[in-house]
């Protein structure tokens, strides 16, 4: 029910959307493209500055495509053979990577993620899409492309940034070039991982100045109609000791609450005093007690900001900066013709440089067929021995 809930109010919100620009005829204004579900908003007021930044520096960005295009064939080989990986590794008795649902996924935010975690996505997005529409931009414009518009893409809950370069001007450019502008996207998007993967190594290092060390158990989330709810138990409530027993820490209260029973009386000293609580039946195995709280690990905050669940947001949001950075690039790279960078280096490179242009157009034509292949096989075939597994 609560996805057909939201996919109601998608549509009515974008039909909205449409009758309004229809009827104040934006498409026509400004030369939006405008249809069910869709927006294109293309203008020309970024040109000038991606024109001054290409030209001051062009031997430098001329430097950065080169250096993509490695990069770019790099990450193509890695993508294929890490989805070969994970396939034949789907298939062994005991695979090395049983995540319990799907390799790769297709984000729905209110059917495939929640909203909540959609949140968690919002700056990654932008910080790949801005960097990878901007790199195509000024790499091509540097080796002497034309720009036609850039703008921002809507479709229906998702959002992205264009750089659109002269489709004629770029036609009639060397193959070096093309491989420049459509490897030159995915750096910024590699830099953007590589920077983000220190900054999840020493995150208690970043949160030192403004945290305490780890010590006792945060409520995030009460289920409704638990033991937890009805003893008064609430979001941001601490639990220090059940007990006898000190609670450190997540591993600490959920090793606790695997050796109680239904029933079992738990005395939980509290940042709101000491609560006394019955256990209830685990649905999962009636030999175990529930509580029916979702947890953290509790770090007393020094100052009154940013607050007891940042550290939690901020684990949150690197985790997902890294995925989507290095998920974005991975996934381009492969070559899956009218769609991805990948395919469009590959396709530039080969038929440029292959003097037999029918071993060329079979070579692209098998790579083409793989990617496909592999990306399809990871999507589905979990799907078919999971079942659907949304995420948060």
């Amino acid at each position: 029910m609560k996805i057909g809930y939201t996919l109601l109010i998608l549509a009515v919100a974008w039909f909205i959307v449409y009758i309004v620009a229809r009827y104040l005829k934006l498409d026509e204004k400004y030369n939006w493209t405008i249809g069910p579900l869709f927006l294109l908003m293309r203008t020309k007021r970024f040109n000038n500055f991606i024109k001054r930044v290409a030209k001051k520096y062009a031997r430098f960005w001329r430097l950065i495509g080169n250096i993509s295009i490695f990069v770019g064939f790099g990450l193509m080989f890695a993508s294929m053979g890490l989805f070969l990986y994970t396939l034949v590794d789907f298939f062994l008795p005991n695979p090395a990577m049983d995540t319990g649902g799907a390799t790769v996924g297709l984000i729905i935010p209110g059917v495939t993620i929640s909203f909540k975690t959609f949140l968690y996505l919002i700056i990654p997005l932008i910080l790949v899409m801005i960097p990878h529409e901007f790199a195509h931009g000024v790499v091509s414009h540097a080796d002497g492309v034309e720009l036609k518009s850039t703008g921002l893409l809507f479709f229906a809950v998702f959002f992205g940034a264009f750089v659109e370069p002269d489709e004629e001007s770029l036609m009639k450019a060397s193959a070096l070039t093309k491989m420049r502008t459509f490897a030159a996207g995915m750096f910024p998007n590699v830099i953007l991982g590589l920077l983000v993967i220190p900054v999840m190594i020493f995150s208690s290092n970043i949160l030192a100045p403004f945290y305490n060390g780890p010590d006792g158990v945060l409520i995030f989330e009460v289920v409704d109609d638990s033991p937890a709810s009805s003893a008064g138990l609430k979001k941001g409530t601490v639990m220090f000791d059940i007990n006898t027993t000190h609670m450190a820490n997540v591993e600490t209260f959920s090793n606790y609450i695997m050796k109680t029973q239904p029933n079992d009386l738990i005395v939980v000293n509290t940042s709101d005093g000491v609560i006394n609580i019955h256990l209830g039946t685990n649905t999962v195995n009636e030999s175990i007690g529930f509580l029916g709280v979702k947890t953290l690990t509790y770090q007393e905050p020094k100052f009154i900001f940013p607050g007891k669940f940042f550290p939690f947001h901020f684990a949150q949001q690197t985790m997902w900066m890294l995925v989507v950075s290095f998920g974005s690039v991975l996934f381009n790279a492969l070559p899956i013709p009218f769609m991805l960078d990948g395919d469009k280096m590959l396709t530039s490179f080969l038929s440029h440089y292959m003097k037999n242009q029918k071993v060329a157009l079979i070579i692209i034509s098998v790579l083409r067929f793989l990617a496909v292949l592999l990306f399809l096989a990871n999507l589905i075939l979990p799907l078919v021995r999971y079942g659907f597994v949304p995420i948060g």
